[in-house]
């Protein structure tokens, strides 16, 4: 018999339109490019049908909701976010 080796599970969100190790991410794993996020800050198809109209902000407390309905959800961490501001 084969021992049974765990392997951890779960989710990486990559954004390759935010970042160049991202993209280069997708590019290697032949990943489409989608947009989810319309100009007006609403989610959009693909960005899931039930999710379609709502702004981005009011989206995530919804999908954590429905995570922790399925008993998918983990937890949550916060994290401080960094962004590169341009000089030119």
């Amino acid at each position: 018999m084969i021992p049974c080796r765990r392997v951890p599970a779960g989710a990486v969100k990559v954004t390759p339109g935010h970042s160049v190790t991202d993209l280069a991410l997708a590019r290697a794993h032949r990943l489409p490019l989608i947009s989810v996020i319309a100009d007006d800050g609403t989610l959009c198809p693909p960005g899931g049908g039930w999710l379609q109209g709502v702004p981005r902000f009011a989206a995530r407390p919804q999908v954590l909701a429905a995570l922790a309905e399925r008993r998918l959800l983990r937890g949550t961490q916060d994290h401080a976010m960094t962004l590169p501001l341009c000089r030119y």
